[in-house]
């Protein structure tokens, strides 16, 4: 019993110990410094990250800057933008000031499709049999005094009944309000289209000797798209199936040939061909 009292100061005191004790820990919780500002939102965004599968970014050391954003200059170039567009800077001549009559390239689609066979050379001014109109290129001059016809385009050899394209967007017209007279039975089926491409604005493309005509007067086509067919009208009876192509400037061209000053619209158009061949490519 004696024993029993003298521990009781000691358990008392023990009590108090640990009463003091538990004190001291609950104002320490309390007292405990606040989480840095965004952290909670740093961690919620890496979850966020995580769970959506995106690799979630490495949280950058005090003394690392974080990485700027992208500005609008170094975004990437947007989807939407057309996929046929003309690559800048690529047009065609826009007057007869330094025009390259046998170089010049006009942005444009090949009048064949690349399924097709065909086959074609620069056959542009060779000696051709015919009146020489006044839209018509001379090889030389007769006897008589009369000029010589030259090829005013280039023949590509295909096979009858293969799909002819126009070369441009642009707006189908009528040859016989353009080159007075037309020559009818020299030209047989013939599609013209003008263009309306930023590139090649008011260009003519000619596609002659047709076995049909898919398009009228006054329509509105789209590169590539069908105008006809492969032929041999025209003056081209008789020989083998081709088109005929001519390309056509909205401006008029001084040429010299077959000893005279001339002003004409029709330029080699074998320059463009090639570049527009996707067998070539």
């Amino acid at each position: 019993m004696q024993r029993d009292r003298r521990r009781a100061p000691v358990l008392a005191a023990t009590a108090v110990v640990a009463a003091l004790a538990a004190v001291a820990l609950a104002a320490n919780l309390r007292l405990a410094p606040a989480a840095p500002a965004g952290t909670g939102s740093a961690v919620a965004a890496t979850v966020s990250a995580s769970a959506s599968g995106i690799d979630s970014p490495t949280a950058a050391s005090p003394s690392t800057s974080p990485s700027p954003s992208p500005t609008p200059s170094s975004a990437s170039p947007s989807a939407s933008a057309p996929a046929t567009a003309p690559p800048a800077g690529v047009a065609a001549p826009t007057s007869a000031a330094g025009f390259a009559f046998r170089k010049t390239v006009v942005p444009m689609a090949f009048p064949l499709s690349s399924k097709a066979r065909y086959r074609y050379t620069n056959d542009f001014l060779i000696r051709r049999d015919g009146i020489v109109r006044w839209y018509n290129h001379a090889f030389s001059v007769n006897p008589d005094g009369s000029l010589h016809r030259a090829h005013d385009g280039v023949d590509i050899y295909a096979a009858r009944g293969t799909v002819v394209l126009s070369p441009f967007d642009g707006t189908v017209v009528d040859p016989a309000t353009l080159w007075r007279p037309w020559d009818r039975a020299r030209y047989g089926g013939t599609v013209v289209v003008r263009s309306d491409e930023p590139t090649s604005r008011g260009y003519l493309a000619l596609l002659v000797h047709l076995g049909r005509l898919d398009v009228a007067v006054g329509d509105r086509v789209v590169r590539s798209q069908r105008v006809g067919t492969v032929g041999n009208t025209g003056n081209a009876a008789g020989v083998p199936f081709h088109l005929h192509f001519e390309l056509r400037a909205p401006f008029a061209l001084t040429v010299r040939e077959a000893g005279r000053r001339r002003q004409l619209d029709a330029f080699d158009p074998y320059p463009s061909l090639v570049a527009a061949d996707p067998h070539r490519r």
